[in-house]
């Protein structure tokens, strides 16, 4: 059984502010359960196994959360991750996958999930569930310890988000969350999504989305309609075409203005804030550094991309230079 987790960041599970003496951070984009890949980044950032723990001598992995899913071996990858931030040597926050396997995994009173997914989510939870077969009781631990972690991270100069980052539904995750942990109680009202509660948590691990118009049909790869998309939070949406203002979106949106009628307000996270890391959009080939204060991390490892990291050494303007990509391995 996993240990309770004695928590770099003591008493909230919303946000994280713990002191480390460390001289740089690597912020480690979505893994998607891609174990492989995730050991041959670590070591090529020159971290190294030690008492069954990866660790650096002098630097600190900051996880952006998505651990699971889609890839081969969410079950490895969640050991890697929780023995780093037991030992010291990694922090990790929540993204909307671990949200799912907590929703998935997680049983009310009646013995019902507290989530019940759509048929694609289901397959993608029941082959983690696969993954723990010869051992039910890993996994519940598994899943005990992620609802104990934060939402979102502010470390020395920069701050680590899933998908958006809002003062305001920040705040208001810190105030609900009081106990160190998500209760049953909070994960319904999370996947119900008729609070303010549930809509921060939303926009903090979904990012910002726009209905589409009624009369604008989009299909994607697999012929699937959509109905939202994806948007740059940090730019003013008023007056821009579809295609400028999508952000992260797996299909090929109109150039034409987006009306008025569809837009609503938000905090738009402009260059004069502090430098942010995020994960979630799946970037593949497109640049991370979307702004001089931001990078995407997430380099689409479960969409034939790249599992990617940002070696941040206290800079705040962030460079190119400082992006690491796993070795690809024939």
């Amino acid at each position: 059984m996993i240990r309770r987790v004695k928590s770099l960041i003591k008493s909230k599970l919303a946000t994280g502010g713990a002191e480390n003496k460390k001289s740089g951070f690597d912020i480690i984009g979505d893994i998607h359960g891609y174990h492989k890949e995730l050991v041959d980044l670590l070591s090529s950032m020159d971290y190294k196994k030690e008492d069954g723990v990866w660790k650096h001598p002098s630097r600190t992995a900051v996880f952006v959360g998505d651990l699971v899913s889609r890839g081969p071996d969410s079950r490895s990858v969640l050991k890697i991750v929780h023995d780093m931030v037991e030992n010291g040597s990694a922090y990790a926050i929540l993204g909307n996958h671990e949200l799912n396997m907590i929703g998935y995994f997680t049983l009310d009173k009646k013995g019902k999930p507290c989530y019940q997914p759509p048929p694609s989510n289901i397959l993608q939870l029941e082959r983690i569930r696969a993954q723990y077969a010869n051992n039910v009781e890993l996994l519940q631990s598994y899943v005990k310890w992620l609802r104990t972690l934060p939402f979102y991270l502010e470390l020395e100069s920069f701050r680590v988000v899933h998908a958006y980052w809002n003062d305001s539904n920040l705040k208001l995750i810190s105030e609900t969350i009081t106990e160190g942990r998500l209760s049953k109680k909070m994960i319904k009202e999370i996947f119900k999504g008729k609070t303010e509660f549930a809509q921060a948590v939303k926009q903090t691990t979904r990012g910002i989305e726009l209905s589409l118009p009624d009369n604008l049909v989009i299909k994607d790869a697999k012929n699937v309609p959509r109905t939202n998309f994806r948007i740059k939070w940090w730019q003013e949406p008023s007056g821009k075409t579809f295609r400028e203002l999508g952000f992260g979106n797996r299909f090929l949106l109109p150039n034409y203005t987006v009306p008025e009628q569809i837009l609503f307000s938000f905090d738009i996270y402009d260059t004069s804030k502090t430098a942010l890391f995020f994960g979630h959009y799946c970037l593949g080939t497109d640049p991370k550094i979307v702004a001089p204060n931001l990078c995407c991390v997430d380099g689409c490892v479960a969409g034939n991309g790249t599992l990617l990291a940002y070696r941040w050494n206290g800079e705040n303007t962030l460079s190119d230079a400082n992006i690491a990509i796993a070795p690809i391995t024939l």
